[in-house]
Order: C-alpha cells, then sequence, then structure tokens
C-alpha cells in the first residue's frame, strides 16, 4: 500500500472539487438536454461536450488522490435545479458555474500555497482551465447583450456558442 502524502485538509478539500465538477457535469447535461428538447440542436452537442471535460476534470482530480496514496470520496449528487426560459439563460447559468468553480480553486490555491507545492502545482492546472472558461462564457455573455428571446436572435446567439 502507498504511503499517504496528503493531509486530510487538502484530501477533503480535493474531494470537495472532485464533487464540484461532477455537479458542473451534471448541470451541462442538463442544460444539454434542455437546449435539445428547445431545438437548439449544436447547443445540445456544444453543452455534451462541456459535460464530458467536466467528468475528465473529476477523474483527473481522483487520479492526482490516487496517485498520493489516497482513496477520493465521492459525495452524492443533487439534480440541478434551473429555469431556462431562452438559451442566453442556459449561457449565463454556465458562466456563474465557471465564476464559482473558478472561485473555489483560487481559494484552495491560497490555502495550500505554503503547505502543500505538489498540489498548488496541480491546482493551478486547473486555475487555468477554469480562467479560459470563464473568459470564453464572459464573451458570449457581451454577445447575448441586446438579443431579445425570440427564436432567430437566440439561434444567432446559438452560432456564436458553437462556431
Amino acid at each position: 500500500m502507498k504511503e499517504q502524502i496528503l493531509s486530510e485538509p487538502v484530501k477533503a478539500k480535493l474531494n470537495s472539487l472532485i464533487g464540484e465538477e461532477l455537479k458542473a457535469m451534471y448541470t451541462y447535461v442538463y442544460a444539454a438536454n434542455w437546449c435539445q428538447n428547445a431545438g437548439y440542436l449544436k447547443a445540445y452537442d456544444f453543452f455534451l461536450k462541456e459535460s464530458g471535460e467536466e467528468k475528465e476534470h473529476s477523474e483527473a482530480l481522483q487520479k492526482y488522490i490516487l496517485d498520493l496514496g489516497c482513496t477520493p470520496e465521492l459525495h452524492q449528487i443533487e439534480a440541478p435545479e434551473f429555469e431556462f426560459e431562452t438559451l442566453t439563460d442556459v449561457i449565463y447559468a454556465a458562466y456563474d458555474m465557471e465564476v464559482s468553480l473558478g472561485e473555489q480553486y483560487s481559494e484552495f490555491a491560497s490555502e495550500v500555497v505554503s503547505v502543500d507545492a505538489i498540489t498548488l502545482t496541480k491546482i493551478q492546472d486547473f486555475i487555468k482551465i477554469q480562467t479560459e472558461s470563464i473568459g470564453f462564457y464572459g464573451d458570449i455573455c457581451s454577445v447575448s447583450q441586446g438579443l431579445s428571446n425570440n427564436k432567430f436572435e437566440q439561434l444567432m446567439l446559438e452560432k456564436a456558442l458553437v462556431k
């Protein structure tokens, strides 16, 4: 059996972040399903892909915990509770979620900066991912400003989302 390198507080926070990544995965599946039902077929594919990326993030954190001699703990994930009326609503929900994840990773980096350089390095990779996601969704939110809820304008937003 491997020596457990992670401290209990670091391991607990990593397990919490795994839960947040899985929650993001669920949220993107929910968004994809809403898009499919609302007729945004390209956005459906886009958000399914986003869901897969969140799953990969969760798996990367789990592998990190395993590599350092510990066993990841999976938390219960609640179903997303959103009321989307437009594609704009979906995009703003994604933006808010990515900002929240970015803040959680940044806070964790601040906590481990002087106590666990190995974990800090791993978390910095995730901060980079979150920064890119926040930038992307922020740009799409900017595109959505001034658009009405009519289907044509929302389809134009889909086009910007899915390039």
